[in-house]
């Protein structure tokens, strides 16, 4: 290969895990010292799992996922049969690890009105376990990081899914002077590894538009354009990991409001 063709290859995204320059070999830059995967086994019960059976029949999710396999008979030729499936999914697109979209909560479009790259990004991990539950995680966290356009930022909670079926929202999540700061940058996309970024009660947020009061962080985030992530498993394996890259791409779903999603984030 000549040395144009190995500065082609040295893109801004990959110069910032790989320090990749013209005079540099190209051998083994795409690949990864691991992966992780955030996703989760998409089984029947996962929404059960995940939100618990009193939350979610409040918000009317009172059925399991479907799995529903047609098997089709293909002849061999000589008088014997093989068996092909094919299957459809009914699928409650926010039950496990899933990416809304701004039309989730009547600020705008659908899944598929968002760029495949919004998807993707340098990956940032803040441990913020340690806070209580409510909106208490204050923009002081991000101070001293460097938290750069088109990041996408995790936070890890510690939260475990369904574990007393109580009916509420109980997660620890920004408070809307982060989730501002953060979305002004902006970052590519936010996410957790708690039940939504939405929790019962916390601060005003000193406005009146009925969505930043009801619901202050989606509305920072998918006011303008911003993917959000909840539910993610293993979001604490990334931990003490520097140079990591996120890629959540969901099915593009026409209007979805949202969509499970298996995010992989690459570690060099």
């Amino acid at each position: 290969m000549n040395r144009n063709s190995i500065s082609g290859l040295c893109l801004a995204g990959l110069a910032f895990f790989v320090g990749c320059s013209a005079e540099s070999e190209p051998a083994g830059i795409f690949q990864p010292k691991k992966i992780i995967d955030l996703g989760a086994l998409v089984t029947e019960d996962l929404a059960f799992r995940v939100w618990g059976a009193e939350l979610l029949a409040q918000y009317g999710i009172d059925r399991p996922n479907v799995f529903e396999t047609v098997i089709n008979d293909i002849p061999t030729g000589d008088g014997r049969s093989i068996t092909s499936s094919n299957a459809f999914y009914t699928l409650a697109n926010h039950g496990g690890p899933h990416v809304d979209a701004p039309v989730h909560v009547d600020l705008g479009s659908g899944i598929d009105s968002y760029d495949v790259g919004a998807f993707t990004g340098p990956l940032k991990v803040f441990d913020v376990s340690e806070y209580p539950a409510g909106r208490t995680i204050p923009k002081d966290v991000f101070d001293g990081a460097v938290v750069d356009p088109g990041d996408v930022v995790l936070i890890y909670t510690g939260w475990t899914p369904a574990t007393d079926d109580s009916g509420s929202f109980k997660a620890v999540s920004l408070t809307y002077e982060a989730a501002e700061y953060l979305a002004e940058i902006p970052v590519s996309a936010f996410g957790t590894d708690a039940l939504s970024v939405f929790v019962e009660g916390g601060e005003p947020v000193g406005s009146t538009d009925p969505h930043v009061q009801a619901l202050p962080i989606h509305y920072a985030f998918l006011s303008r354009g911003i993917p959000l992530y909840e539910q993610l498993f293993n979001v604490g394996q990334t931990l003490g990991h520097e140079r990591m890259y996120f890629v959540g791409a969901p099915l593009n779903i026409k209007d979805g409001d949202g969509m499970i999603v298996r995010p992989l984030v690459f570690v060099y």
